[in-house]
């Protein structure tokens, strides 16, 4: 079950990736303002909501996570855990990846940035600053006893 934990953790990692490169074109089309069908000298011009630094953060953020799911992906294979553990290190993470996908969306149109639940020097409170805070809070969490379950794993080598 070790190995099907671990593949199934990749593979929320090449999610993770393609929902980054799908925001690395929306960024694009934030910072244009609109959509170029370039090479083609065709600008569809429409406003998408948000900001650039936002869909930036969306961008690079879910590539993080994709590299982080693929190498713990790939780490579950180099260490000995059992099948409850295998399972928490997957739920860990993959909570964490989509917790913090909707901390980077949500983060966006919040004017405290979603940091905290309350005011902050970044701005005011609001419900999407609680729908970025309340995720990103469950998913550090998540990712830090995932981290602990492997930091504490036994190396297949020193069996």
């Amino acid at each position: 079950m070790q190995a099907y934990y671990s593949g199934r953790l990749i593979k929320q990692g090449f999610l993770a990736l393609i929902v980054a490169l799908v925001a690395g074109f929306l960024l694009i089309f934030s910072m244009i303002g609109g959509m170029s069908l370039s090479p083609v000298p065709i600008l569809i011009e429409f406003d998408l909501p948000g900001s650039i630094a936002g869909w930036r953060t969306v961008h690079v953020g879910m590539l993080m996570n994709a590299i982080m799911a693929i190498a713990i992906g790939a780490a579950m294979r180099a260490v000995v855990l059992e099948e409850s553990a295998s399972y928490r290190v997957f739920m860990g993470t993959a909570i964490a990846i989509w917790c913090n996908f909707a901390f980077y969306i949500f983060g966006m149109f919040a004017p405290n940035r979603g940091v905290t639940l309350e005011a902050n020097r970044l701005g005011e409170a609001s419900l999407a600053g609680a729908a970025a805070f309340l995720p990103a809070l469950l998913g550090s969490v998540t990712l830090i006893y995932a981290a602990i379950v492997m930091w504490r794993a036994q190396a297949k080598d020193e069996k």
